[in-house]
Protein backbone atom coordinates (compact mmCIF):
# COMPACT_ATOMS: atom_id res chain seq x y z
CA UNK A 1 0.00 0.00 0.00
CA UNK A 2 1.26 3.98 -0.82
CA UNK A 3 1.33 5.55 2.66
CA UNK A 4 1.84 8.33 4.69
CA UNK A 5 1.59 9.80 8.73
CA UNK A 6 -0.19 12.58 8.94
CA UNK A 7 -1.64 15.08 11.59
CA UNK A 8 -5.70 14.95 10.98
CA UNK A 9 -7.16 18.22 11.27
CA UNK A 10 -10.90 19.19 12.00
CA UNK A 11 -13.86 19.17 9.68
CA UNK A 12 -14.94 22.60 9.91
CA UNK A 13 -10.96 23.41 9.31
CA UNK A 14 -11.15 21.67 6.35
CA UNK A 15 -14.52 22.92 4.83
CA UNK A 16 -12.68 26.11 5.68
CA UNK A 17 -9.49 25.34 3.86
CA UNK A 18 -11.88 24.05 0.98
CA UNK A 19 -13.63 27.63 0.71
CA UNK A 20 -10.62 29.16 0.10
CA UNK A 21 -9.46 26.76 -2.59
CA UNK A 22 -12.99 27.39 -4.17
CA UNK A 23 -12.22 31.32 -4.13
CA UNK A 24 -8.61 31.01 -5.59
CA UNK A 25 -9.34 28.41 -8.58
CA UNK A 26 -11.39 31.25 -9.86
CA UNK A 27 -8.07 33.36 -10.36
CA UNK A 28 -5.60 30.64 -10.61
CA UNK A 29 -5.81 27.91 -14.32
CA UNK A 30 -3.12 24.84 -14.00
CA UNK A 31 -3.77 24.06 -10.47
CA UNK A 32 -5.18 20.68 -9.18
CA UNK A 33 -6.47 21.32 -6.11
CA UNK A 34 -6.54 18.97 -3.33
CA UNK A 35 -10.09 17.90 -2.02
CA UNK A 36 -11.73 18.09 1.48
CA UNK A 37 -10.65 14.85 2.60
CA UNK A 38 -7.38 15.25 1.11
CA UNK A 39 -6.14 18.03 3.81
CA UNK A 40 -4.21 17.36 6.49
CA UNK A 41 -0.75 17.81 8.19
CA UNK A 42 1.76 15.35 6.48
CA UNK A 43 4.83 14.26 9.20
CA UNK A 44 6.11 11.30 6.73
CA UNK A 45 5.77 10.03 2.76
CA UNK A 46 6.81 5.94 2.83
CA UNK A 47 5.35 5.36 -0.67
CA UNK A 48 5.10 1.31 -1.28
CA UNK A 49 4.73 -0.88 2.18
CA UNK A 50 3.24 -3.80 3.16
CA UNK A 51 0.86 -4.35 5.87
CA UNK A 52 3.30 -5.96 8.27
CA UNK A 53 5.49 -2.75 7.93
CA UNK A 54 2.54 -0.49 8.46
CA UNK A 55 1.84 -2.25 11.82
CA UNK A 56 5.63 -2.34 12.80
CA UNK A 57 5.88 1.78 12.49
CA UNK A 58 3.33 1.89 15.02
CA UNK A 59 4.38 -0.11 17.27
CA UNK A 60 7.65 1.58 17.04
CA UNK A 61 6.18 5.14 17.23
CA UNK A 62 3.40 4.19 19.89
CA UNK A 63 5.38 6.03 22.62
CA UNK A 64 4.02 9.46 21.16
CA UNK A 65 0.48 8.85 22.17
CA UNK A 66 1.59 9.08 25.65
CA UNK A 67 4.60 11.41 25.23
CA UNK A 68 2.62 14.56 22.93
CA UNK A 69 -1.00 16.20 24.46
CA UNK A 70 -3.30 17.69 22.21
CA UNK A 71 -2.16 21.36 21.10
CA UNK A 72 -3.78 24.53 19.01
CA UNK A 73 -2.28 25.48 15.64
CA UNK A 74 -3.44 28.79 14.03
CA UNK A 75 -3.54 28.58 10.37
CA UNK A 76 -0.84 31.55 9.16
CA UNK A 77 -1.03 32.20 5.56
CA UNK A 78 -0.77 31.18 1.73
CA UNK A 79 2.74 30.08 0.35
CA UNK A 80 4.23 27.74 -2.18
CA UNK A 81 7.15 25.39 -2.80
CA UNK A 82 9.82 25.60 -3.80
CA UNK A 83 8.79 29.29 -3.28
CA UNK A 84 6.35 31.93 -4.58
CA UNK A 85 8.34 32.41 -7.31
CA UNK A 86 8.51 29.16 -8.81
CA UNK A 87 5.10 27.91 -7.41
CA UNK A 88 4.61 24.19 -7.60
CA UNK A 89 2.75 23.22 -4.13
CA UNK A 90 0.37 25.84 -3.32
CA UNK A 91 0.29 25.05 1.07
CA UNK A 92 -0.98 27.32 4.31
CA UNK A 93 1.44 28.08 6.46
CA UNK A 94 1.02 27.85 10.25
CA UNK A 95 1.86 30.26 12.78
CA UNK A 96 1.08 28.96 16.84
CA UNK A 97 1.95 25.39 17.22
CA UNK A 98 4.49 25.17 14.49
CA UNK A 99 7.27 23.72 17.40
CA UNK A 100 4.73 20.70 18.36
CA UNK A 101 4.28 19.52 14.81
CA UNK A 102 8.27 19.55 14.85
CA UNK A 103 8.66 17.74 17.73
CA UNK A 104 6.62 15.07 16.76
CA UNK A 105 8.13 14.93 13.20
CA UNK A 106 11.70 14.49 14.82
CA UNK A 107 10.25 12.04 17.00
CA UNK A 108 8.79 10.28 14.44
CA UNK A 109 12.06 10.55 12.31
CA UNK A 110 14.35 9.32 15.02
CA UNK A 111 12.36 6.21 16.23
CA UNK A 112 12.27 5.04 12.86
CA UNK A 113 15.73 5.67 11.81
CA UNK A 114 16.41 3.00 14.28
CA UNK A 115 14.54 0.81 12.29
CA UNK A 116 15.91 1.23 9.29
CA UNK A 117 13.46 3.95 7.33
CA UNK A 118 15.36 7.17 6.13
CA UNK A 119 15.40 10.24 7.31
CA UNK A 120 13.57 13.39 5.40
CA UNK A 121 16.79 15.02 3.22
CA UNK A 122 14.39 18.00 3.16
CA UNK A 123 13.66 20.80 5.45
CA UNK A 124 10.45 20.26 7.58
CA UNK A 125 7.82 22.92 6.90
CA UNK A 126 4.44 22.20 8.49
CA UNK A 127 1.72 23.11 6.04
CA UNK A 128 -1.42 21.79 4.45
CA UNK A 129 -1.74 21.38 0.96
CA UNK A 130 -4.27 23.14 -1.19
CA UNK A 131 -3.26 22.24 -4.62
CA UNK A 132 -0.19 21.59 -6.89
CA UNK A 133 0.45 22.46 -10.22
CA UNK A 134 2.37 20.43 -13.14
CA UNK A 135 4.44 23.82 -14.48
CA UNK A 136 6.11 26.29 -12.06
CA UNK A 137 4.46 29.57 -12.50
CA UNK A 138 4.59 32.50 -9.78
CA UNK A 139 2.24 32.50 -7.09
CA UNK A 140 0.65 36.13 -7.14
CA UNK A 141 -0.76 38.34 -4.07
CA UNK A 142 -3.60 38.89 -5.98
CA UNK A 143 -4.44 35.27 -6.51
CA UNK A 144 -4.32 34.32 -3.09
CA UNK A 145 -7.35 34.91 -0.88
CA UNK A 146 -6.46 36.54 2.92
CA UNK A 147 -6.64 33.59 5.55
CA UNK A 148 -8.79 33.96 8.90
CA UNK A 149 -6.52 33.72 11.82
CA UNK A 150 -8.61 30.45 12.79
CA UNK A 151 -7.22 28.25 15.64
CA UNK A 152 -8.11 24.66 15.80
CA UNK A 153 -6.86 21.35 17.94
CA UNK A 154 -3.79 18.71 16.70
CA UNK A 155 -4.65 15.56 18.86
CA UNK A 156 -4.92 12.74 15.82
CA UNK A 157 -2.00 11.18 14.16
CA UNK A 158 -3.06 8.63 11.63
CA UNK A 159 -1.63 6.31 8.60
CA UNK A 160 -3.04 6.36 5.84
CA UNK A 161 -3.16 4.38 2.60
CA UNK A 162 -3.46 6.61 -0.38
CA UNK A 163 -5.06 5.06 -3.55
CA UNK A 164 -4.14 7.50 -6.74
CA UNK A 165 -7.12 8.01 -9.15
CA UNK A 166 -7.98 9.89 -12.21
CA UNK A 167 -9.99 12.30 -9.49
CA UNK A 168 -7.35 12.31 -7.00
CA UNK A 169 -6.16 10.58 -4.43
CA UNK A 170 -8.50 8.37 -2.37
CA UNK A 171 -7.21 8.53 1.61
CA UNK A 172 -8.22 5.63 3.97
CA UNK A 173 -7.12 5.59 7.56
CA UNK A 174 -4.98 2.34 8.57
CA UNK A 175 -4.51 3.07 12.43
CA UNK A 176 -4.31 6.25 14.50
CA UNK A 177 -2.63 7.24 17.57
CA UNK A 178 -4.77 9.53 19.78
CA UNK A 179 -2.32 12.37 21.45
CA UNK A 180 -2.68 12.12 25.12
CA UNK A 181 0.53 13.10 26.58
CA UNK A 182 1.40 16.26 28.58
CA UNK A 183 5.04 17.05 26.73
CA UNK A 184 3.44 19.30 24.32
CA UNK A 185 2.23 21.64 26.82
CA UNK A 186 3.41 24.53 27.17
CA UNK A 187 5.25 24.82 23.84
CA UNK A 188 4.13 27.32 20.52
Amino acid sequence: MRAFIALEIPGEIRTYLQSITKSMAIHMDGVKWVNREGQHVTLKFFGEIEETKAFKIRETISHIEKRYAPFVVTLKGIDAFPGKKRARVIVVTMEKGVDNIRGIFNDIEDSLSMIGVEKEKRDFTPHVTLGRRKMPMPLLDRDMTRLEEKSFVLDNLVLFSSTLTREGAIYNPVWEIKLGGEESEGRE
